[in-house]
């Protein structure tokens, strides 16, 4: 009786009436995707809103996912193999030896904080001369100058790739956003 309850593990515990609904609304997803009906995009939406409506974590989705392949006879290292054969890096989830505890975490860490997070591509661009050595991080008209040193504003380099990139947003006015003299720890 010394055992202690993980609650959260239970919480997060595929139960096979979890999966097979999750299966059957899977099916009416590709189903609409082969109809012409979804794109990728709103095939991701629709998943984010089961996952709201039916209280499931990304970790339970995780769970009922890989109930749901070993119903087909398929392992997660196939999953991982045909990621690596894809190009993908799955070195940093430590999956070659089963240990999904570094996919948990993460995934733990964007359910807690899913609320205030957002996820956006980023471009980033980099000048290093004589005058500036700076990054720049572009996400639409937000415009952010990172570097370590003083950024210097008379640099040509620099003024031209801004009025480009302006140019692309058809004269849009560029918010910038400028962090120098910059400490990493």
């Amino acid at each position: 009786m010394n055992e202690i309850i993980d609650f959260e593990q239970l919480k997060n515990k595929a139960k096979d009436t979890d999966v097979d609904k999750f299966e059957l609304y899977m099916q009416d997803l590709y189903f609409s995707m082969a109809q012409g009906e979804l794109n990728m995009f709103e095939f991701s939406r629709q998943i984010q809103k089961y996952m709201e409506e039916n209280n499931i974590s990304n970790e339970k989705l995780l769970n009922i996912q890989e109930k749901l392949m070993s119903r087909y006879g398929i392992g997660m290292d196939d999953v991982y193999g045909q990621m690596k054969d894809m190009g993908i890096d799955t070195s940093s989830l430590n999956l070659e030896n089963n240990d999904y505890e570094s996919m948990r975490k993460t995934m733990g860490f964007y359910d807690k904080y899913k609320s205030r997070i957002k996820m956006k591509p980023t471009t980033i661009y980099s000048i290093k001369n004589d005058i500036n050595d700076i990054e720049i991080f572009i996400d639409e008209e937000n415009v952010t100058l990172r570097s370590h040193e003083k950024v210097n504003l008379s640099d040509n380099e620099l003024n031209e790739f801004l009025c480009s990139y302006k140019k692309c947003l058809k004269d849009k006015n560029l918010k910038v956003c400028i962090c120098d003299n910059m400490y990493e720890y």
